[in-house]
């Protein structure tokens, strides 16, 4: 079985995540919460949050919610609803669920919501199964 403290240090040292500042809040079998504070540079022409951090932190909640399960699950498809914008400074957070994870497909469900509990994104995401970890 998978143990869930060394994934955690996986994910939270993995390059991508550092270099955005995301960070776990909670793991457990199935689950993630991760969070990221909003800075100037995430900031599109528009001066508006840009979409592409939005599905970063969504992938990053996915991808640790299904690898904490036995296989190792790679995403293939992503589906998000952008809802509302949140400001420079904010700290968002992403939740992931896995509701199925079979020997081949899996599905998860994930929601982005800024400190307040405002919903700013909503995602489904499908994985496949790579096979058993090593």
């Amino acid at each position: 079985m998978i143990e869930i403290e060394e994934m955690r240090q996986r994910f939270d040292k993995s390059p991508y995540a550092v270099h955005l500042g995301m960070s776990l809040v909670e793991l457990s079998s199935g689950y993630a919460k991760v969070k990221l504070e909003l800075k100037r540079e995430f900031l599109n022409w528009e001066n508006m949050i840009h979409g592409g951090v939005i599905a970063t932190l969504l992938d990053q909640a996915f991808g640790c919610a299904c690898n904490t399960l036995e296989n190792i699950h790679v995403a293939v498809q992503m589906n998000i609803h952008f809802l509302a914008a949140a400001p420079v400074g904010e700290t968002i957070y992403a939740e992931s669920r896995v509701l199925h994870a079979g020997k081949r497909v899996g599905t998860s469900e994930m929601t982005v919501f800024d400190s307040q509990g405002k919903t700013i994104a909503r995602a489904t995401g499908t994985t496949v199964s790579m096979g058993a970890r090593s």
